[in-house]
């Protein structure tokens, strides 16, 4: 697993700059220490430390953008290149019944 890449000293100024002290998606005034510095495309997603990818946020508006947007992009992302390196998740069912009624009992092996 690769480390996360986190804005450089330099890339959070320039961010800052251009925000002015306000959030950059909903332009609530942001006060000492009340705000990120995002990644408009995520690390895990293959998005880079660089100021075109740096946006700076209120608390809440990362929040909603991290748990609705985010996050749901990484895991279908994860889902897909496990599906295409073959990774299938495990087996739930583990008993059912043929057409004439007797039970099957599958293996922890299948």
């Amino acid at each position: 697993m690769t480390r996360r890449r986190e804005f450089s000293k330099e890339v959070k100024r320039q961010a800052a700059e251009r925000a002015r002290g306000q959030c950059e998606l909903c332009t609530a005034r942001l006060g000492y220490g009340l705000y990120h510095y995002d990644h408009i495309i995520p690390d895990a997603l293959g998005g880079e430390a660089v100021l075109g990818n740096c946006q700076v946020l209120c608390l809440t508006c990362h929040r909603a953008k991290t748990s609705q947007t985010d996050a749901p992009r990484i895991a279908k992302g994860r889902r897909q290149k496990d599906r295409a390196l073959g990774i299938r998740p495990r087996k739930s069912i583990k008993r059912w019944r043929k057409f004439d009624g007797t039970p099957v009992i599958a293996s922890d092996d299948r």
